[in-house]
């Protein structure tokens, strides 16, 4: 029988997205009103990134159900319904999907705008297991790293990032392109929480460039491979 409710709870969620899932309206809250709701509510917190995201760092009480696995559905159908559903990712695209998706399912939902990357900029709290967190990137190891003589490209990505996937292709291209003159260095903000802090990075792809070790250029957002050659052109 739950095997069946399961299965009945995925075709429901699937018909509603062929029909037109993105027309159910969600309630998105900034990090103040969500935390509020956290202090004033019962609720379930759902983060719905994958479980190596999570690993690293989390909201405290959180439970982990990626809304891109094929199970989602179905461990969603557990969560209690007398309760308000907390739902949170890196930076608000897949919760707005889950959200939508659990709305759905007859679920009171409420979506974090922004993100953790936004809640941890506001300056809430988040459990971080340090040792997996900075497995990309210490800050002092990109200090470092920056600091060569010659021009540095940072992007700063993850790896579910579409936008970001996207623009891989073009950072490659100006690396053969500038050989020896460009380095060109690619940072995981889901394994380098200490740089991603440091920066209070609250959305991504994010690109950095660097000349002689000083900051020339910080800009949020997909750069074509055009606009990347126009851009290193003024440096190199």
């Amino acid at each position: 029988m739950k095997s069946m409710k399961w299965s009945m709870t995925a075709m429901a969620i699937t018909l509603i997205a062929a029909c037109g899932a993105s027309k159910i309206e969600t309630a998105s809250l900034d990090a103040k009103t969500f935390a509020e709701k956290m202090v004033n509510t019962e609720y379930t917190l759902v983060d719905v990134r994958s479980p190596e995201e999570f690993a690293t760092n989390h909201l405290e009480n959180a439970s982990n159900i990626n809304v891109n696995s094929s199970d989602f559905a179905q461990k969603a159908a557990l969560i209690d319904k007398s309760k308000d559903v907390l739902v949170y990712c890196k930076s608000g695209g897949r919760s707005a999907k889950a959200a939508v998706q659990l709305k759905a399912m007859g679920y009171k939902v409420y979506d974090l705008n922004g993100g953790i990357l936004r809640w941890k900029a506001e300056g809430y709290e988040v459990i971080i297991d340090k040792k997996k967190s900075n497995s990309g990137y210490t800050l002092a190891r990109y200090n470092e790293a920056v600091s060569s003589g010659k021009v540095v490209l940072v992007d700063f990505y993850a790896p579910w990032c579409g936008p970001c996937k996207a623009m891989a292709p073009h950072i490659e291209t100006m690396k053969k392109k500038y050989r020896d003159e460009l380095v060109v260095l690619k940072v995981d903000t889901d394994k380098s929480i200490e740089v991603s802090g440091h920066f209070q990075i609250n959305a991504i792809p994010l690109i950095k460039i660097y000349k002689n070790g000083t900051e020339v250029y910080d800009k949020t957002g997909y750069h074509s491979e055009e606009e990347l050659a126009t851009l290193l052109s003024k440096y190199i």
